[in-house]
């Protein structure tokens, strides 16, 4: 029977120590040597859909390692999705306010604590074991998490036997046939940290294209060694995208930044404050290349009272990756005015980046009529609407933004946000909680404001939000042949990548491609629930190391592209991390 070793990484490498812990899927006790130790890694371009890419993987055994008796090659598709959210039935108490005391005493010079821990904290003991009570009681959550792999493919690439042993620095090269199929974009969350505080709702997904090597035993035990992570640029055919003009409606966001929770503003009830919109168009059509910017042309509505003096001065447009869950019950739990995503499209690093010129401002400034109308209407309580003069501004997406796709449990999209800045009218309540403090904190009696440093609080502006999903980020790739459509991978009729022999690479290249995809076999994916009590949010990148996993992308981009003596058929490889528009 079939029996896994689980792994150890050394010093936060791609180093597997053959050590018997503890691992996600149930393992009986290996033979295996622990002083034998195992790395790996893979040079390759990112698959492309209808291509056939060629790469090489090194690995390196150290330690007692004469059992080991074969090396088989993998790779495979996974994505995940975990969520925690409180049973809308009965929400969280309001959490009992905590008070610092930062004095400190002589005795203080000499105490040990946590960095943290400075300052004493006073709180009513009652209501803070109440509120913890509340949030500890895991009967008042809903948490999930499940796993798709879209493929897994292996490829034996040494079997000693049971005579010859291994080479203890075996390096070959392998090929990747890839279908005509559209897979997600690799996505780089390395580095990413997202809270894990325990009275928040948590929704959060991954995914990850990763290469492992399986090394076989002598006893029937196996280990797998991780070999770096691998990306897919999607290949789309573009159509003539002349996407109408839409209204964005604007509003406020959230006031205030609580520890990791975003908290909606309360905003006073003034009936009398103006409403504003944006009329949003996309001139050149409501696409854009990744490392390339895109034309907005806005007009800013206004309607309100004449008798008010509140007036745009500024709007901003910004893009922003995003994500729509699929899920009905994971759109209605997102928050409203969530943070930027932070997700990035995993891309080499030396591709060549368009930085945006100066004159390309996400900014402009608003030239708005102060009183439209006849003078008489600016003293009484008249509605009216005016318009800005259309304004130009130059979106900028960078060469790693995230190309739209819809995926197995979300959609990734790109946002474009608008920021309008507006002069308050004097007599608009404060909405800021900022404001607000800073306020009630200059408040003195009349005859000492000469003799505190503050000075009267003058008007601050405010600021409106709004966003659109109209823009869409196409991948950067080549111009050449037309191709046909890739079928989505979700599709029943998807195929999945297989390995080929590296000395089989040319005469592929050179088939039609519909005869090509018919090598590769269609999907069979899989679907893994996680059993209550072992569910994470993260899997796939728990470090806060940049470097790894390491994306063998750029190993091959810097190490290998440099050194090619084949010209331009093994250039043909990777002239798709190349724009050319």
């Amino acid at each position: 029977m079939l029996r896994w070793l689980s792994l150890a990484l050394v010093l936060a490498t791609n180093v597997a120590a053959f050590i018997d812990t503890p691992s996600p899927k149930p393992k009986e006790p290996s033979d295996a040597p622990s002083q034998c130790q195992a790395r790996a890694w893979v040079r390759a371009p990112d698959m492309v859909p209808g291509e056939v890419i060629a790469g090489d993987v090194k690995i390196k055994l150290s330690g007692q390692c004469t059992d080991a008796e074969s090396f088989t090659l993998g790779l495979r598709y996974k994505e995940k999705v975990f969520w925690k959210l409180r049973r809308e039935d009965v929400p969280i108490p309001k959490r009992p306010k905590l008070t610092y005391n930062w004095t400190v005493s002589n005795s203080d010079l000499f105490r040990v604590r946590p960095f943290q821990d400075f300052g004493s904290l006073d709180y009513n003991n009652t209501e803070w074991r109440a509120y913890e009570d509340s949030v500890q009681n895991k009967d008042l959550w809903s948490m999930h998490e499940e796993e798709r792999i879209a493929f897994e493919i292996k490829s034996l690439l040494a079997d000693a036997g049971r005579t010859d042993p291994l080479s203890r620095n075996f390096t070959t090269r392998f090929g990747v046939l890839v279908p005509n199929t559209n897979y997600p974009p690799g996505l780089d969350c390395r580095g990413f940290m997202s809270t894990t505080r325990g009275e928040t709702d948590i929704i959060s997904s991954e995914s990850i294209y990763e290469y492992f090597v399986e090394i076989g035993f002598s006893n029937g035990t196996t280990s797998e060694i991780p070999a770096g992570m691998t990306s897919f640029t999607p290949f789309y055919l573009l159509t003539e995208n002349k996407a109408p003009s839409i209204n964005v409606s604007l509003s406020q966001a959230p006031a205030r930044h609580s520890g990791f929770m975003m908290k909606p503003s309360k905003p006073s009830v003034d009936r009398l404050r103006s409403n504003y919109t944006i009329e949003v168009s996309f001139p050149e059509g409501a696409h854009v290349y990744q490392n390339s910017s895109v034309n907005i042309t806005a007009v800013v509505h206004r309607t309100g009272y004449t008798n008010r003096t509140d007036i745009p001065v500024e709007l901003c447009a910004l893009s922003a990756d995003d994500i729509e869950w699929h899920s009905q019950e994971l759109q209605n739990r997102s928050l409203p005015f969530a943070p930027f995503i932070n997700i990035k499209a995993l891309v080499p690093s030396v591709v060549s980046v368009q930085h945006p010129r100066l004159s390309d401002s996400p900014c402009r400034e608003i030239n708005f009529a102060t009183t439209p109308g006849p003078a008489y209407l600016s003293h009484e309580s008249h509605i009216f609407s005016a318009s800005s003069e259309p304004l130009s501004l130059s979106l900028y997406v960078g060469h790693d933004a995230v190309p739209d796709f819809s995926m197995y449990y979300q959609k990734l999209e790109r946002r474009v946000k608008l920021i309008l800045r507006i002069k308050a009218d004097p007599s608009e309540a404060l909405d800021n909680e900022f404001e607000m403090m800073h306020m009630e904190e200059q408040i003195v009696d009349a005859d000492d404001f000469d003799w505190v440093p503050w000075t009267p609080m003058q008007t601050c502006p405010r600021f409106l939000f709004g966003d659109t999903n109209i823009l869409s980020v196409v991948p950067a790739q080549k111009q050449g042949a037309v191709r046909s459509m890739p079928v989505h991978y979700l599709s029943a009729k998807a195929r999945q990548p297989v390995f080929v022999d590296s000395s089989d690479i040319a005469d592929l290249r050179l088939m039609l491609p519909e005869e090509r995809d018919l090598i590769a076999p269609v999907t069979q994916p899989s679907i893994r629930m996680f059993a209550k009590g072992e569910e994470l949010p993260h899997r796939y990148f728990t470090g806060a190391d940049m470097r790894y996993p390491i994306y063998v992308g750029d190993t091959w981009v810097k190490k290998v592209l440099p050194m090619t003596a084949e010209g331009q058929r093994e250039r043909d490889t990777v002239d798709h991390l190349f724009v050319v528009q």
